[in-house]
């Protein structure tokens, strides 16, 4: 039954695939590590875990790559609320489709208003 939910399609695409590839192990090794570390409410809650996972990996990616950890963290020139506004903001165009790449272009002529006004 464990094995039937790993490979179900999604699951398998979106999880198995990409970490077994990152890990440098066949898909069939990671899947066996993971029927003996999850029980079966585990394997079942697993995709929705792996989407609000992505969603907190892409938000903590923008805050690094805006270098927020300066602005707002260390040097303390841009509020928090600015600083979770833009960044949810950005995910927004992120999940609808638009490129990491754009979208950061984009929030960083933001970042520059932020600064001047905040």
């Amino acid at each position: 039954m464990k094995l039937r939910i790993i490979r179900s399609f999604k699951w398998h695409d979106d999880i198995i695939v990409p970490l077994s590839n990152e890990l440098n192990i066949l898909s069939e090794e990671f899947e066996k590590i993971l029927m003996d570390k999850l029980d079966m409410s585990d394997l079942e809650s697993l995709h929705s875990t792996h989407e609000s996972a992505e969603t907190d990996r892409l938000l903590k990616q923008l805050h690094l790559d805006l270098r927020l950890y300066w602005f707002e963290d260390v040097l303390k020139i841009i509020s928090s609320k600015s600083s979770n506004s833009l960044k949810l903001d950005l995910l927004k165009k992120i999940q609808n489709g638009q490129k990491y790449d754009e979208v950061l272009k984009e929030g960083r002529n933001k970042l520059v208003s932020i600064l001047k006004t905040d």
